[in-house]
């Protein structure tokens, strides 16, 4: 049962919205809404189908983590499945004309996930540098 709830993201959902001050948890909700949420509107554009995929991907492989590290800043590296539909999504943001609710998608996509990344090899980095403290020890 611990595997399961680990994969779902439960353990590390409860534990981020309980240790995470709230500018953290609003970022992390902007995070679901924007790289989960709305590509369910504009699945009919690839970036968009990929970017759903890979939040699932990335979703799972942090329950995972989060099962054996804790909030820790290795987590970050967990991100690597949002690589391909970034490059989708700058290849359709500076592709042909985008208009509409989409273009709006692909500019937050964009900015919100190239953020996202950045702030993940930085913590990465990081981690990789000594900085292993975890902000919570792995659910137990």
């Amino acid at each position: 049962m611990r595997f399961i709830l680990g994969v779902s993201g439960i353990y590390m959902m409860l534990d981020m919205f309980r240790v995470y001050p709230l500018k953290v948890r609003l970022w992390l909700l902007l995070l679901i809404s924007v790289h989960f949420v709305a590509p369910l509107f504009f699945l009919d554009h690839a970036p968009a189908r990929w970017m759903a995929g890979a939040f699932v991907c990335a979703a799972m492989i942090l329950g995972l983590m989060h099962l054996y590290f804790g909030l820790a800043k290795i987590l970050g590296i967990a991100h690597t499945p949002w690589i391909v539909p970034m490059v989708l999504i700058y290849q359709d943001l500076f592709g042909a004309e985008q208009v509409g609710h989409y273009a709006t998608w692909l500019i937050v996509a964009a900015a919100v996930g190239t953020l996202c990344l950045i702030i993940d090899a930085i913590d990465v980095a990081r981690y990789f540098a000594g900085d292993r403290t975890p902000l919570s020890p792995p659910p137990g």
